[in-house]
């Protein structure tokens, strides 16, 4: 039985990547990111990955009913007792989708950084093309 879900908001380069390592090291949750879980479904070329592919090939956002549809699949199929959701739900339908199919949220962090900081944080990043992953120059 799962005993705590959590999410964590907030904008590009505000943190959520940081203060989500230390959750999960310190108080043991499981990290659902969505844009790993979305790069993982077209990895594997799940039905949602090549619906999810065919949006993002197009440069437009994945719709929400798709989102929603991968993060709540993931969700159902985790066993871990905490889990922290990291970039979802960033919209009303996700959050009500979140609400609909009784998926309880027990802890929202949502962090709030200047705007200035964010461009400086961002400034300084980098991100390898093959993995996904962000890279900052200045951490």
């Amino acid at each position: 039985r799962r005993s705590i879900t959590a999410v964590i908001l907030g904008p590009p380069g505000g943190g959520k990547g940081t203060i989500s390592k230390r959750l999960i090291k310190d108080f043991g949750f499981y990290h659902l990111s969505t844009g790993d879980m979305l790069r993982e479904q077209v990895r594997v070329g799940s039905e949602l990955g090549k619906a999810a592919k065919e949006h993002m090939a197009a440069g437009r956002l994945v719709p929400d009913s798709l989102i929603t549809d991968i993060v709540l699949k993931t969700v159902a199929d985790s066993t871990h007792e905490h889990i922290l959701l990291d970039g979802f739900p960033r919209t009303v339908p996700q959050a009500t989708a979140l609400t609909d199919r009784g998926v309880a949220i027990g802890l929202a962090l949502d962090l709030a950084v200047p705007f200035d900081e964010i461009v400086r944080r961002t400034s300084g990043r980098w991100v390898h093309l093959g993995s996904g992953r962000t890279y900052a120059y200045d951490f």
